[in-house]
């Protein structure tokens, strides 16, 4: 078992309780309800979640898209587990793994990344992949916390100190991850948050 697996098997029985919750993680499944909804998606849209955690966004989305087919991956065994038990849909799947585990050809209208990507080690691979498994018009989207000033970089020190290695790109960082993939640019917006929290930003890729 890995170093990353590890931490995040810990905070699996601890996922709703933690202070990101607030501040944070939930925010963030707003701010990509709120961009989804702008979208127009079809009521049979794929929709996959790539570090789902216990489950919370695609639970959420479900109730929305009773008609969409949602798929959710997380490097944890603890967190799925969670997941399947705790918040389990009809209309929602659970697997353990990362991006390389998900075949391309799926064809994806949606992939949305939330708080996991700067866990990525090989991030040119990991978006050229993700990009080729959307459908043409298909959006990923990417939230982060983004490192846009020296105050960011200060704070996300600390966040490492309780997780495991990251690198937190700026959203003009991603956005240029994105057009090296074949993906045009699209929204970058952040949530509402108190002004002691760092950027968190969703960045948007839309498949010509």
């Amino acid at each position: 078992m890995t170093a990353e697996r590890t931490i995040w098997d810990f905070w699996a029985g601890r996922y709703e309780g933690l202070w990101a919750q607030h501040f944070s993680l939930r925010p963030s499944r707003e701010l990509v309800h709120a961009r989804l909804d702008e979208a127009a998606l079809p009521d049979d849209a794929r929709l996959l979640d790539l570090g789902c955690g216990v489950g919370q966004f695609l639970s959420e989305q479900a109730d929305r898209r009773p008609g969409a087919e949602l798929v959710g991956f997380d490097t944890s065994g603890a967190m799925i587990e969670r997941a399947r038990a705790d918040y389990a849909r009809d209309n929602v799947s659970y697997a353990v793994g990362t991006w390389p585990d998900v075949e391309r050809g799926t064809g994806f209208d949606v992939i949305t990344c939330m708080h996991a990507f700067p866990y990525v080690p090989d991030k040119p691979a990991a978006m050229a992949h993700l990009a080729g498994l959307l459908r043409d018009g298909g959006r990923l989207l990417i939230v982060q916390a983004n490192t846009e000033s020296w105050y960011d970089a200060a704070f996300l020190l600390f966040v490492k100190l309780t997780t495991t290695s990251a690198a937190y790109h700026s959203a003009a960082g991603l956005h240029g991850l994105m057009a090296d993939a074949g993906l045009e640019p699209g929204v970058v917006r952040g949530i509402d948050k108190p002004w002691y929290i760092p950027s968190i930003q969703v960045v948007e890729g839309v498949r010509g």
